[in-house]
């Protein structure tokens, strides 16, 4: 199951961080995370999909669970604390080490959905902090949500006259 949406996504992001200097990536405009925090951020959340993945599969208790609207993730007039465990470290961040954290999180994911079948993405399901329980497919699925919704608070903070040029 190739998520070409999802590298699509991921390349939006590569191309936000592309032009970037250290100082601009590690740069905090209060009260927002600054573009490294964002970026920590979203490799922790590849992380914990991966193990909730690995932690229902192994578990393989079948729980079938309506569709949530997980596309609500792309409103970012709705507020969500990140949970502590997928909180972004306070930096500073070194952009190479970022964007090689960022392909490796995202090829270990890849590849354990790619190795599992897609009919039990369907039929297991696990918990989530904002949205309930969810498909594993539809976990999937937010990942994508999840990270555009984070390209857009990166282009808001690129934009901000505090934003330094270069």
């Amino acid at each position: 199951m190739t998520n070409v949406k999802a590298q699509d996504v991921r390349q939006q992001l590569l191309h936000e961080l592309d032009h970037l200097s250290e100082e601009q990536l590690n740069i905090r405009m209060e009260p927002h995370w600054t573009i490294g925090e964002v970026c920590d951020h979203l490799i922790k959340m590849d992380h914990q999909i991966l193990l909730t993945l690995q932690y229902a599969l192994t578990k393989n208790i079948e729980e079938v669970v309506p569709s949530k609207p997980i596309e609500r993730a792309l409103d970012r007039s709705m507020k969500i604390e990140a949970p502590d465990i997928v909180a972004p470290n306070p930096g500073p961040f070194e952009k190479a080490s970022l964007i090689d954290r960022l392909h490796q999180g995202k090829q270990s994911l890849d590849e354990e959905i790619e190795a599992t079948n897609q009919e039990r993405l369907e039929r297991l399901s696990a918990k989530h902090p904002v949205f309930s329980r969810l498909s594993l497919k539809q976990w999937v699925e937010l990942r994508t949500y999840h990270e555009q919704r984070h390209i857009e608070q990166i282009k808001e903070l690129k934009q901000d006259p505090r934003f330094p040029s270069k």
